[in-house]
């Protein structure tokens, strides 16, 4: 009888973030079917605001094999009420081989190229990002990120903090450390504090979230949340990732394995990194890691 009532489903969608909405879909099919028309409805209001038509968006994703990550992902996390922030671009990871074609269909949306400017100076940092590409139709801007793996993901892993490691596929929402963003909680990721020699961009960047509601907060104050450990080794396929496919749920129409193929790899392995909770004369080394299908 609830869900009947249209008017009172609308208010109290907007109150639940991903993790409400993933438990809350899994209970039945009715309920499957209305947290699926929920999160396609609100993708769709983003893709509205950067192209001509609603379903834009998600087929410029699934035919480049691109994720949005970013502000934009985050913001698609958290609950409409009480996210009184909005994002000012939008962040799209593709992988290099599928560049070419992402500027074709973008440009065709009327985006121009208006500046590729140095990797360093933007704020994305050391191995795994090839370029950034930022454009305009006049009104929005995109920040295009190009992975230099064979995934589009890996750059995402070696972001400034843990707060944006989410990322949003043609049929999949990724959340990397859901317990702290739905907290409001983040850590420091080690790799550009310590090897980015310019960090005026990430303080400016960690500001940003600070001003969002967000809290920083030193590793060990989150030991009891599961695989939240700076120095501790996660994976794309461990139990912390949240993986909500929105668009078959309340049913999984294939597993982890295979949705990890469909961006071209086997898994992907990260530690933040730094020192040691405890140990101030220790340091371990951040790193991503990309597994390869050899066969």
């Amino acid at each position: 009888m609830f869900f009947n009532c249209y008017e009172l489903v609308r208010h109290v969608e907007r109150y639940l973030d991903i993790g409400d909405l993933q438990r809350l879909g899994a209970t039945n099919r009715h309920l499957g079917e209305w947290v699926r028309d929920y999160v396609k409805r609100r993708i769709s209001r983003v893709s509205a605001q950067y192209f001509a038509h609603a379903d834009d968006l998600l087929d410029i994703i699934r035919c480049c094999d691109t994720v949005i990550s970013g502000s934009t992902a985050l913001h698609l996390l958290l609950p409409e009420y009480g996210t009184p922030w909005t994002p000012s671009d939008l962040d799209i990871y593709v992988p290099q081989r599928n560049m070419d074609m992402l500027l074709k269909l973008v440009t065709r949306q009327g985006y121009e190229v208006i500046v590729e400017p140095p990797v360093r100076r933007v704020g994305y940092t050391y191995t795994h990002v090839n370029r950034v590409v930022i454009l305009s139709n006049g009104r929005q801007c995109m920040d295009v990120i190009v992975s230099r793996t064979r995934t589009a993901l890996s750059p995402i892993f070696q972001f400034h903090s843990t707060v944006v490691m989410n990322f949003i596929s043609g049929d999949t929402m990724f959340s990397s450390y859901l317990a702290l963003t739905l907290r409001h909680l983040s850590l420091v990721n080690a790799g550009p504090l310590y090897y980015d020699a310019e960090k005026h961009a990430m303080i400016r960047t960690i500001r940003k979230y600070v001003s969002r509601g967000f809290r920083y907060i030193h590793c060990e104050e989150q030991h009891g949340l599961t695989r939240s450990c700076k120095v501790t080794t996660r994976t794309v396929t461990d139990h912390a990732m949240l993986w909500f496919n929105f668009h078959a749920i309340p049913c999984l129409s294939h597993n982890f394995q295979e949705v990890m193929r469909g961006f071209g790899v086997l898994d992907l392995q990260w530690m933040l990194g730094g020192m040691p909770c405890g140990l101030e004369s220790a340091f371990a080394r951040p790193r991503v890691d990309v597994v390869e299908d050899q066969s």
